[in-house]
């Protein structure tokens, strides 16, 4: 396989390691276009059917899955730690390894001479930052257990980073999480989008959010605001098995402004974007997500929390409206009706410019002088 060189194209034999294909979320977006931009084979846990289908996307490369499917969330995740260390000594064909979110653990079973790569979306959050968050929902009994695993798991995962050559970051705030818990320096190396498949169409009369339905997404406390403002619609796309969706659905039911939509093979996703008046996400101090890039390429504002993340991708009060980061329901009521179709119009050529800085073409050059 090749990749790029800035003296001539040499011969490596490349391939990435993502833990799971089990949506089709910015993860597999991405770990699709890197595959592409190097040429390079996919290992990963497993190929969910709700993912995409990686030939249709024109993937050519080699494919490889590490275990067989499950979506039960714990149990998965310890299936996982045990195939990644077990069932990886393929890796040994590879002179590059890239690895991608929760399965560095396979790195010992890279080459000693090969270049081992991490692209770290950020710290698994559930041992770091949000390990207080995860402890809090979990019965007293289940505690000690949880505390015991983490402590176990926090050992390993710091132990496995060692071992990269190179670690690339999303973002600056990841950059930042991995500097602060594990002393790790790393290079910023922010996720692409292909901007032709994002476009302007017309505006509709509705704002959209597009999350997982989970206490970290926040999603709850739009859906609270909105059922406050009669006359603003919103569109929630949700996926099927996401873990507060029978709580969220409700707070929904009296609502009749609000509507959940699940796409869950993204079909008609992108026309539900385009059609907006904005895009609305405030997730807890968000690593770097694509959701605001990719509503900027539709020529769409983002409301948004004032946190680390999202602040790298949109340009304030030019691409985005934004609300306080000790925030209350009543600002997100606010910085909606702020944001009026008629505004919202006012931003569309400057999101547009703001996305181009993101493009695939741009991810593809910096990616192959990574990797060669």
């Amino acid at each position: 396989m090749k990749i790029f060189n800035s003296i001539d194209w040499v011969e490596r034999k490349i391939i990435i390691l993502h833990d799971t294909f089990l949506y089709k979320w910015g993860w597999e977006r991405l770990i699709l276009m890197m595959s592409k931009a190097l040429d390079a084979d996919i290992a990963s846990g497993f190929f969910s059917r709700w993912s995409f289908n990686l030939r249709d996307e024109g993937f050519k490369w080699k494919m490889i899955e590490i275990s067989s499917e499950t979506f039960k969330k714990w149990y998965r995740h310890l299936k996982l730690k045990q195939a990644f260390l077990f069932n990886t000594k393929f890796l040994a064909d590879y002179d590059t390894v890239i690895f991608s979110w929760d399965c560095i653990s396979a790195v010992k079973n890279a080459r000693v001479d090969a270049k081992k790569i991490y692209y770290c979306h950020t710290p698994p959050r559930y041992l770091y930052d949000l390990r207080e968050e995860y402890l809090t929902k979990l019965k007293p009994y289940l505690k000690p257990i949880f505390n015991l695993i983490s402590w176990v798991f926090r050992k390993m995962y710091e132990s496995d980073v060692k071992k990269f050559d190179l670690i690339l970051t999303n973002s600056k705030n990841t950059q930042s999480r991995l500097e602060h818990f594990i002393w790790k320096k790393s290079e910023v190396l922010y996720p692409p989008v292909k901007l032709d498949e994002f476009k302007w169409i017309e505006q509709w009369d509705y704002y959209i959010s597009v999350s997982r339905l989970s206490s970290a997404k926040r999603i709850d406390n739009i859906v609270k605001a909105f059922s406050q403002m009669s006359d603003k619609k919103l569109i929630v796309i949700y996926w099927v098995n996401d873990p507060q969706k029978d709580e969220i659905f409700e707070l929904w039911k009296d609502s009749e402004n609000i509507e959940f939509v699940t796409c869950p093979w993204n079909e008609g996703f992108t026309d539900y974007i385009w059609k907006s008046i904005a895009w609305i996400c405030i997730p807890i101090n968000e690593d770097f997500w694509m959701v605001p890039v990719e509503s900027m390429a539709a020529w769409k504002p983002v409301i948004w929390v004032d946190e680390w993340g999202i602040k790298e991708s949109v340009i304030n009060w030019e691409t985005w409206v934004l609300i306080p980061e000790w925030w209350a329901i009543e600002d997100i009521i606010e910085a909606t009706k702020y944001l009026t179709p008629e505004v919202a119009l006012s931003m569309k050529e400057k999101s547009e410019e703001r996305a181009k800085y993101f493009s695939y073409k741009e991810f593809e050059e910096k990616i192959r002088e990574f990797v060669k």
